[in-house]
Formats: C-alpha cells, sequence, structure tokens
C-alpha cells in the first residue's frame, strides 16, 4: 500500500491546552477526519474505519457510542431492500 505524509504545524500552546501529546493529537486528528468523512460520504465504512486505524466493526462501536448513525436509509430505499429480501427463496 502506497501511503503519503502529511504535517501539520501545531503550537505546544494548543498542544498544552489540549492536554496531550503529538501521538496522541495524530491519533485523535485521524479519528475525527474519518469520522467527518464517513458522515459526508466521502469515505465508505471501510475507508473510513482505516483512515482511523481501526478495523470495521471497533470502527462502528465508535460511532454508535458517539450517536453517528451508522446506515443512512430513507423510507422509500428500507422498503424497496426489504421488497428484495422477501423474494429471496428460503434455505430449506
Amino acid at each position: 500500500m502506497n501511503t503519503e505524509t502529511i504535517t501539520l504545524e501545531i503550537s505546544q500552546d494548543i498542544l498544552a491546552a489540549l492536554k496531550m501529546g503529538v501521538q496522541d493529537l495524530t491519533q485523535n486528528i485521524r479519528l475525527l477526519a474519518a469520522i467527518a468523512f464517513y458522515q459526508e460520504k466521502k469515505l465508505s465504512l471501510g475507508k473510513a474505519a482505516e483512515l482511523a486505524g481501526m478495523n470495521r466493526l471497533a470502527f462502528m462501536d465508535l460511532l454508535s457510542t458517539k450517536g453517528i448513525i451508522l446506515f443512512d436509509y430513507d423510507e422509500s430505499a428500507l422498503t424497496t431492500d426489504l421488497a428484495g429480501i422477501a423474494q429471496l427463496p428460503l434455505n430449506e
């Protein structure tokens, strides 16, 4: 996997105000970016989890604890999907 490095300059005052070190701030920024991009539908759940440095299930759990909707269905899409599921053959 090819990666890019992003450099962000943060003053010591901001780190002190946040009461966190560079590593913690880096992880928090990645997590916040992943959540924001997921909510804006710019990244899929899997890609957002990857950006956050988490597996999908852990990311889903985190979103849930923050009250973030995981699956945004409108009523018509849900009705269509349920109708499709109802037509699937049963395994007997």
